[in-house]
């Protein structure tokens, strides 16, 4: 494969598209508890991941999902800090996000449909993991630890 063309083949890309759709179930989760910017943010994710599951390659639409995660996961973390299954959370997001490295392993070995259900694994695990935070108690935004130093004048 080149890098004008998609990295991955139809099955497999068309596979990953498929597990995108993770970040709309936690989302919608986040949504009807009522964690409003959180269901947002994973939104976004599930967009961008959508849009370039569709036909994966080294355009901007890459870049941008990938910026997307990395940020929508920086403001997950933050947020979940003094959350009720905080440390349930991260435990699985930190196997989650294991499987990422996994994948690339593969992918450079060549080895696509097992980089493809590695990738796939961190979708699902990731988003379990949201899930979960999400059926219990987050400390307000205008509570948290972090967010409070930029809330006090």
């Amino acid at each position: 494969m080149d890098d004008q063309e998609c990295i991955l083949y139809p099955d497999q890309y068309n596979f990953l598209w498929k597990t995108s759709f993770c970040s709309l179930a936690s989302s919608l989760c986040a949504i009807y508890n009522g964690y409003y910017d959180l269901g947002v943010v994973n939104g976004c994710v599930f967009l961008s991941s959508i849009y370039y599951w569709r036909k994966p390659d080294y355009s901007w639409r890459r870049y941008l999902d990938m910026g997307l995660v990395k940020t929508a996961l920086t403001y997950s973390v933050i947020r979940a800090y003094n959350a009720e299954y905080a440390k349930t959370y991260y435990t699985m997001l930190f196997m989650g996000v294991g499987f990422y490295p996994i994948s690339i392993i593969y992918y450079r070995n060549k080895m696509y449909w097992k980089s493809t259900y590695a990738h796939s694994m961190l979708h699902v695990v990731a988003n379990s993991a949201k899930i979960i935070l999400y059926t219990g108690a987050i400390v307000p935004i205008r509570m948290n630890p972090f967010f409070l130093h930029f809330t006090t004048f």
